[in-house]
């Protein structure tokens, strides 16, 4: 039977300039239908590289979107997506010095 999940992928910039600047990063999550978890792993794997793509900027420099890995992947314990379906959570604790 196939059961949502989430996926939590890392995607990496780069740009031709020369700079010693840190990389931007970004963090996306993809909901993805799948029979068991090794399945929903190879597609999200596969989201990951297939999301991977460059352009020139304003300035002419040549940025790269580069996948770097699945942080994360969550079965969400549904055969249906609703409205209002949870499909990503994080448990916590406050740090002593935040209010």
């Amino acid at each position: 039977m196939n059961t949502w999940y989430a996926a939590k992928l890392l995607f990496e910039s780069s740009v031709d300039d020369g700079s010693k600047e840190s990389p931007l990063l970004e963090e996306s999550t993809r909901v993805l239908l799948a029979d068991s978890v090794e399945t929903a792993e190879a597609k999200a794997l596969a989201i990951g590289h297939a999301a991977e793509h460059s352009y020139l900027n304003e300035s002419g420099q040549s940025v790269k979107w580069a996948f770097v890995s699945i942080l994360e992947l969550q079965d969400l314990c549904e055969t249906e997506l609703l409205d209002g379906t949870e499909v990503f959570s994080r448990l916590y604790r406050r740090d002593s010095g935040d209010a």
